[in-house]
């Protein structure tokens, strides 16, 4: 028996990156995946990874109303919602342009974005199912936070601050369904860097550590993590396998968090 047979899980940021390996992963546990993404990608090849029981849509996180309308596709294709992952992110970097996130000359309209797609667009996702699993007797958040949360990063102050707030946030949200009896788990996972487009974008250069350093030279085991060794632990905590986990924050981060501070 798979881990997620008869689950169904909408995972955000689902075109590429962590959130597509976890797409695909879930689907080979057996869960029944909705995923969306503001990216638009061929629906068709997309279920070829995912299973002829998946879903593709567009959906912009930010978007309140969309929201809506991805939690009554998801209802009408497949009956319910057991599990969500907030795996939409963006860190400021967009075309190669990297503007700078340094606190004396970080543009107010770089700090929204970020903060709206990497915050708001979890809070809204959280906001949307919580009432859905509630009426089904439960279910399991896990969202993307980054060890960015729990380290000064000065060169990406937006993307920390957003991070944070997911992790903060997701404390709340476990203490309040868990006060409140119902059967709602909500964790985080915080990476290091992951060899996604968001930090090592195609033809360009790997985005500087957070220590100033290039590539992955500040990282202890001295490499990129792959999408799927996230997609693993995020597994695990939308499993039943992690029934007595909530609030938790579990770093997937090449040992980063084990560092002194400076």
């Amino acid at each position: 028996m798979a881990r997620l047979d008869g689950k169904v899980a909408i995972i955000t940021g689902a075109a590429s990156g962590i959130g597509s390996a976890a797409a695909c992963l879930f689907a080979a546990e057996g869960a029944t995946v909705v995923g969306t993404d503001v990216q638009f990608v061929d629906a068709d090849a997309w279920r070829t990874d995912c299973g002829d029981g998946a879903l593709f849509l567009h959906h912009d996180v930010t978007d309140e109303g969309r929201w809506q309308d991805v939690i009554v596709s998801v209802q009408e294709h497949a009956g319910r919602i057991d599990i969500l992952l907030n795996c939409a992110g963006i860190n400021g970097v967009s075309g190669g342009e990297a503007p700078s996130q340094a606190p004396d000359v970080i543009g107010i309209d770089v700090w929204r974005q970020v903060n709206r797609v990497n915050t708001e667009g979890t809070l809204l996702g959280c906001r949307s199912v919580i009432p859905i699993m509630r009426e089904g007797g439960g279910g399991a958040i896990v969202n993307i936070s980054s060890i960015a949360a729990q380290k000064g990063w000065p060169i990406r102050t937006a993307y920390g601050a957003s991070k944070a707030a997911v992790l903060q946030y997701t404390r709340s949200v476990a203490r309040f369904c868990a006060d409140s009896g119902w059967n709602i788990r909500c964790n985080a996972v915080l990476p290091g860097p992951i060899d996604t487009p968001m930090i090592n974008p195609p033809g360009g250069k790997p985005l500087a550590g957070g220590d100033g350093q290039a590539g992955a030279d500040h990282v202890p085991i001295k490499r990129y993590g792959d999408p799927m060794e996230v997609a693993r632990p995020m597994l695990f905590l939308a499993s039943d396998e992690a029934s007595y986990i909530t609030g938790a924050g579990l770093n997937v981060d090449g040992g980063i968090a084990a560092l002194t501070a400076d």
